[in-house]
């Protein structure tokens, strides 16, 4: 009970400070900025201001206060909300054998996220021009971002719009984690514990496409790409290339719970999974 009226009183503090952002921002910020530049310019730099600003930091605030408790069936964004699925594991001898099969296989590996790299993948994204290296936004799983993304573009350009995508974490012990281990690590210790193999490693997944370019975040109203509802296919997408170029040693199912549906970033997007996670072993 004491925790409900905390997580109430807290939320009504995060409306305030939201109400407070934007009467500051329509009162004295609009006004200000359309002084110097057409209306339209004010309105994209008070649209920038809270979408990327205000709002994200605001969430930061609140998630610094009340942690995500949930069982890993998808990875989340820096400010903690649900997003990609994971859907996928891979055994490999290594970081670089991930790589090589992965590239074999024919996707790409995703750029780190730098200013050089985003202001390119806006460009690609702009204009239509070919970046098939593109960076993924950063997701996290194990309390740590995603150790390495790879990704292959579904249109003739090549560009960012559309593509599909995986994330990998490698399953290992959380340096930000508390004495003991990671309740998330214990979890898939414990669902994978008949895939552990001496000197291999295990990279979690996940995999979704963006077949829409555009899309809008619905807690932020920050612009991203459109997600398939399908994780399944993506998933299984995936295993079908690794398996064409003939680098699977076994696949695997390991049942991470029932199927599920939840939104994810975006307005439309609401993913739909069977709650498995195949494994894949490679040659």
């Amino acid at each position: 009970m004491i925790n409900r009226i905390f997580r109430i009183i807290w939320r009504c503090l995060i409306f305030l400070l939201g109400c407070v952002s934007l009467w500051v921002t329509v009162t004295y910020l609009i006004p200000l900025v359309d002084t110097e530049v057409p209306l339209f310019f004010a309105l994209l730099a008070a649209y920038c201001f809270l979408a990327y600003i205000v709002i994200p930091n605001l969430i930061r605030l609140f998630r610094l206060v009340i942690k995500p408790n949930h069982i890993p069936l998808y990875v989340t964004t820096g400010d903690g909300w649900p997003s990609d699925p994971v859907n996928i594991a891979v055994i490999s001898k290594d970081k670089v054998s991930l790589i090589a099969a992965m590239t074999q296989a024919g996707w790409h590996v995703a750029d780190p996220m730098t200013l050089r790299t985003a202001l390119q993948g806006v460009r690609s994204f702009v204009f239509n021009t070919p970046y098939p290296t593109a960076p993924l936004s950063t997701l996290y799983l194990f309390d740590r971002k995603h150790d390495i993304g790879f990704e292959i573009p579904t249109n003739r350009a090549q560009s960012m719009r559309t593509r599909h995508h995986v994330r990998f974490w490698r399953l290992e012990e959380s340096r930000h984690a508390k004495p003991g281990r990671h309740p998330h690590l214990s979890y898939w210790q414990h669902q994978l514990r008949h895939a552990f193999i001496p000197k291999k490693e295990i990279w979690i997944g996940a995999a979704t496409e963006e077949p829409i370019p555009l899309d809008i975040q619905w807690y932020t109203g920050r612009f991203t790409h459109g997600g398939s509802h399908d994780a399944n296919r993506e998933r299984d997408y995936i295993i079908t290339t690794l398996k064409t170029a003939k680098l699977v040693k076994r696949e695997s199912v390991t049942d991470a719970g029932e199927e599920k549906t939840f939104r994810g970033q975006q307005f439309r997007t609401i993913y739909v999974t069977d709650g498995a996670v195949k494994v894949i072993e490679l040659k």
